[in-house]
């Protein structure tokens, strides 16, 4: 491993130096096994140390990462089932049953409030501002409507008491009873007018002749239609607000589920490269087991780093010698010819002792 090569390097660095020093000092090689072994010693030690950290550490993030794949794997299988669980209805049904019907329950509200404030009340017949406000502001009341339904009525009616969903439940069947009867009642009155459009002679007006006969039918088919404005609009647009919720709730567990998804796979090719690597330096760790043999080894690289390092030294020292010398010194007498000799003689035999 690049560790190791470096830790080794360093001695071996170190004795190249120490080689060095003393061949630039006229020294004679002198290989100091007091230093050799320890170092080689101390070397095998700290390879050894490294070993040994590295396989706690990566057995920990082995650890780590088999962690997060199980927790992530729970997570998936959680977000998979609350999947599974919510139905969702797509967006063409969702406008078309809930939104725009609702919002059409709320215009004719308006348009109903506005009829009854210019021709009733007789407000609004001159100021244009003033109609669209107060018609938009008691058409409005099917909101009023939708928020309670949305902070009392559903909560009670997905979580309450079996008691109370009976209840609540009943409360819906009556409500679409009491539309239908609205709609029947409209009908009713339809016919009515109908009938007396068609047999009028002619004398007086029909609707005081409509209101003597059958006011009630009328006064109740008025009741129940603002009742149908303001309940139905209320209702379709709370259930057209839980299904969007319910849209956005899928959405996000969707990209929670794809988001952690990616992360498993991450942590799966993880764990398996820490698989690998522990595999690996387990495997170098047992070529440095036989620890004589190991000791051994280096230190025969340290002794052969001081003596190349003295080597290269004092070939180095040499040549500097025969670059420096001139023969310009010499070239007077063979006397001057036998002290040059001499000189390189002595040089060579200081730094080559016994040669």
């Amino acid at each position: 491993m690049q560790t190791n090569t470096m830790i080794i390097d360093n001695e071996i660095d170190s004795f190249s130096s120490k080689g060095s020093m003393d061949a630039r000092m006229n020294q004679e090689v002198n290989i100091d096994m007091g230093k050799i072994k320890p170092a080689a010693r101390n070397v095998y030690y700290k390879i050894k140390a490294k070993y040994a950290g590295l396989v706690e550490k990566i057995k920990m993030q082995t650890q780590h990462t088999k962690d997060n794949v199980v927790q992530l794997q729970k997570d998936i299988k959680s977000i998979k089932e609350d999947l599974k669980d919510l139905e969702i209805m797509s967006l063409p049904k969702l406008l078309g049953y809930y939104t725009i019907p609702g919002w059409i329950f709320v215009a004719g509200d308006v348009m109903f409030s506005m009829e009854l404030i210019v021709k009733g009340w007789g407000l609004g017949a001159n100021h244009e501002i003033e109609k669209w406000t107060l018609g938009i502001a008691i058409g409005l009341a099917p909101f009023l409507v939708k928020y309670i339904i949305d902070r009392f009525v559903e909560p009670s009616l997905n979580e309450g008491s079996p008691q109370l969903k009976k209840l609540l439940k009943g409360l819906y069947i009556s409500t679409a009873i009491a539309t239908i009867f609205a709609f029947a009642q409209i009908a009713y009155q339809r016919s009515i007018f109908f009938k007396f459009m068609n047999t009028d002679s002619g004398g007086g007006n029909v609707y005081d002749q409509i209101f003597e006969s059958y006011g009630g039918v009328i006064t109740t088919s008025f009741v129940l239609v603002a009742l149908m404005f303001v309940i139905c609009g209320g209702i379709l647009l709370s259930e057209s607000s839980r299904q969007f919720i319910k849209r956005k709730k899928f959405k996000t567990l969707t990209e929670s589920n794809d988001t952690k998804t990616r992360e498993l796979e991450l942590n799966l090719e993880a764990l398996s490269d820490r698989k690998q690597q522990l595999v690996e330096i387990e495997t170098r760790n047992k070529d440095w087991q036989n620890k004589d043999e190991c000791i051994e080894n280096l230190e025969n690289e340290f002794k052969y780093a001081y003596k190349k390092g003295f080597s290269t030294e004092l070939t180095s020292t040499l040549d500097n010698t025969f670059n420096h010398l001139s023969f310009d010194k010499v070239s007077e007498g063979k006397d001057d010819f036998h002290k040059f000799t001499n000189h390189l003689v002595d040089q060579y035999s200081m730094n080559k002792k016994g040669n």
